[in-house]
């Protein structure tokens, strides 16, 4: 039986992309392997009922060689609800790069779209 599924994203740097998770959005780190040390490759970050899971790249590609490209492309999106989409969108809009500004979707949706420090997007809507 299927019980729930987290994203586990390819990232050059673990300690600069929990530092934007942490600072921009409000995440915490709960895990991190190694526990200490100047290099990470993997974290699990959570924030109320979301997690995500981030690992380094290199680290990712030993494990999975079929991923190896000359750079990270994200190929995917990650659309994330909240409620009080405006003062989601007050705390962040200062602090991140927007790829799409606040507005109404044709599925009757209000969300805005930013960028995380690795070029992947997160639509956040209510």
């Amino acid at each position: 039986m299927y019980k729930s599924i987290t994203a586990n994203i390819m990232v050059k740097n673990v300690f600069e992309t929990i530092e934007f998770y942490e600072s921009k959005l409000g995440f915490q780190k709960v895990l991190s392997v190694p526990d200490s040390g100047d290099k990470l490759n993997f974290a699990i970050l959570k924030k109320e009922d979301i997690s995500i899971m981030i690992q380094e790249q290199q680290n990712l590609l030993e494990e999975y060689p079929s991923l190896a490209k000359e750079e990270i492309i994200p190929t995917f999106t990650l659309f994330i609800t909240v409620d009080g989409i405006e003062k989601v969108y007050e705390e962040l809009k200062d602090k991140v790069q927007l790829a799409c500004d606040m507005h109404q979707t044709f599925y009757g949706r209000k969300e805005f779209t930013i960028f995380d420090n690795n070029g992947n997007i997160l639509t956040i809507a209510e």
